[in-house]
């Protein structure tokens, strides 16, 4: 049920990088002002009320079925739809 807004630009760490590199060279007073500048908003999701309040009430749900699903994983006797990175 919360609002996200999202960033202009999607690469945060090269982003901050840019604005450090900024701060350290002169381009910027502060570190904060360079983000004022850079860090710029593009969209805003505003959530649908009526689906949280399903989304709320199937939640429950779904954690038991999950681990459930996790449970047949760990006795093979199902395969994981996904496997973490470096497993």
């Amino acid at each position: 049920g919360k609002t996200v807004v999202t960033p202009v630009v999607k690469e945060a760490t090269a982003l901050g990088a840019a604005i450090l590199a900024g701060y350290g060279v002169g381009i910027y007073p502060s570190i904060a002002e360079g983000a004022a500048i850079c860090a710029k908003m593009d969209k805003t999701f505003t959530p649908n009320l009526e689906n949280k309040k399903v989304y709320d009430e199937m939640y429950p749900v779904w954690r038991e079925v999950y681990k459930a699903n996790l449970a047949l994983c760990d006795q093979k006797l199902t395969k994981n739809m996904w496997i973490a990175p470096g497993l």
